[in-house]
């Protein structure tokens, strides 16, 4: 869910200002680019310990799921994972011209993912070659990331996923800034 409401959330409306001839009046600010794209991810995080709130308190009542790691290591971890998240919206939406396009290439981005990051079933069950990628994949290192910190598993265990996905969030977010075009 972060995952898909970061790169819609993200991709959709800077496409949709684009289309709509926004962005050419932006251009004619001074605003610089990084201050208009970290403006969508500030955004987007303002959104967030609703959205994460909502489902923790859903997974407590219907699925009766505990934190076991604490609610500070959940909202910091979540929070580097909808960055991260956000950055690929970002990307995804730098040279986007209409509707049509980033829809694809959300659902490109977000297909694989979710395929092969153990949201619907392990990836261990996948071939051994296919493994390696599954690991690797900025949702799997969230997800893994998560169930440690549910499962009240020690930070030491979770931060080569946190710096991961900080990683991913700046290398994605600086080609954005390097690839963005207002109009």
């Amino acid at each position: 869910n972060i995952l898909s409401s970061s790169l819609w959330g993200i991709g959709w409306i800077i496409v949709q200002t684009r289309r709509r001839k926004l962005l050419k009046r932006l251009v004619a600010t001074p605003m610089r680019r990084s201050h208009y794209l970290l403006s969508h991810i500030f955004a987007r995080l303002t959104l967030l310990d609703i959205e994460v709130a909502a489902l923790v308190f859903f997974a407590r009542i219907v699925f009766q799921v505990e934190l076991r790691g604490g609610v500070l290591p959940l909202a910091l971890f979540t929070t580097l994972g909808a960055m991260s998240f956000a950055g690929f919206g970002l990307l995804v939406a730098s040279r986007t011209e209409n509707a049509e396009t980033v829809s694809g290439l959300v659902n490109l981005t977000t297909f694989p993912q979710m395929l092969l990051s153990g949201v619907f079933f392990s990836y261990a069950h996948f071939p051994d070659w296919l493994q390696p990628l599954c690991r690797i994949l900025p949702l799997t290192l969230f997800i893994d990331g998560l169930r440690g910190i549910f499962g009240g598993a020690p930070p030491s265990e979770i931060v080569i996923s946190a710096a991961a996905l900080g990683v991913y969030g700046l290398v994605s977010f600086l080609l954005a800034l390097k690839l963005f075009r207002w109009m």
